[in-house]
């Protein structure tokens, strides 16, 4: 087949370009597996660069739902130029998907992310780029060179994976179950899923108050946790610091995690409230990098900061 020498310098253009997104991607792909999430924070620059993330994500999100939209009206519409126009859109795609992974890497290394969350996201996120580099190049690829039905069975392929990846990512912002917690029962029954799950509460069950007294009233009761503690831990904090999403390898999914503290050390020093850390961070101001909660999670109240100082000033007994 003769193709005229427009077609040809639009193929060579297109090859071109899938190469320096090949490129790029390995790039990519290097920099994940040789500087992997440790949990530790590696500077405010990279953080800057990589905040940007959940600003470009939505674009190669819609761009991507809109292809095969105009493939299929331009295919069967008798209307070739939104073929054209999917062609353009999908290349468009690949570009903002692979900066779109590289800031999402660096929001996570950048930032001291770690857990299952966060890597499962950021490999989804890595391999997303890649297939819509792939559907880029196959779409201007001569049909003489590949099958017919690899263009279309990868885009496909390839939007169920941004669903997957963008579910993930959501997932580290709401919670695993942010999209099926409020589905209909008949719904789920339907679509063969469990009945929705009870929140878990990251404490242990507080104890029945002895004669005498409340234990609420004790802070040196270990009673005290589960009934005052853990329910501020569980509420401005254990967002960024559960086992699939925490940050410095602080994690509040127990007492004893708790306890244990993160990588800078314990956070909580029984009875020396002045040197506890996870009492010093949440007394800074909301300005100060160390300050928490973080990520616009609901700062703890006056009243909340004096129970956590009474409790780890009592002992930091937990049941």
């Amino acid at each position: 087949m003769i193709q005229d020498p427009e077609t040809r310098r639009a193929g060579a253009a297109g090859s071109l370009a899938a190469a320096l997104g090949a490129a790029l991607w390995a790039a990519l792909l290097v920099l994940v597996l040789r500087l992997p999430l440790d949990g530790r924070e590696h500077g405010d620059l990279w953080q800057f660069m990589g905040r940007v993330h959940p600003l470009l994500v939505h674009g190669p999100a819609a761009f991507l739902v809109l292809v095969p939209l105009l493939e299929l009206a331009g295919l069967f519409g008798g209307r070739p130029h939104l073929r054209m126009a999917a062609a353009w859109i999908l290349a468009l795609t690949a570009a903002c998907a692979l900066v779109a992974a590289y800031a999402g890497w660096l929001l996570a290394w950048g930032g001291g992310l770690r857990g299952h969350d966060i890597t499962r996201h950021m490999w989804g996120g890595v391999w997303l780029a890649a297939a819509c580099i792939l559907a880029a190049w196959l779409r201007h690829a001569p049909v003489a060179r590949v099958p017919k039905a690899s263009y279309p069975a990868l885009l496909a392929c390839t939007v169920g994976l941004m669903v997957w990846t963008a579910h993930g990512g959501g997932s580290i912002t709401h919670g695993e179950g942010f999209l099926t917690d409020k589905m209909p029962p008949r719904l789920r029954q339907w679509l063969g899923m469990a009945p929705a799950a009870q929140p878990v509460v990251a404490a242990a069950a507080p104890r029945a108050a002895p004669k005498g007294g409340p234990a609420s009233a004790d802070p040196a009761n270990p009673a005290f946790y589960g009934l005052h503690v853990a329910p501020i831990l569980n509420r401005s904090c254990f967002p960024c610091h559960r086992p699939e999403k925490h940050k410095s390898g602080f994690r509040l999914d127990s007492y004893e995690q708790l306890m244990r503290g993160g990588d800078n050390g314990p956070a909580v020093l029984p009875g020396n409230p002045g040197k506890s850390d996870l009492l010093r961070r949440v007394k800074l101001p909301a300005a100060d990098d160390d300050y928490m909660p973080s990520d616009g999670e609901r700062p703890l109240t006056a009243e909340e900061i004096q129970t956590l100082e009474r409790w780890i000033g009592a002992g930091a007994k937990g049941g």
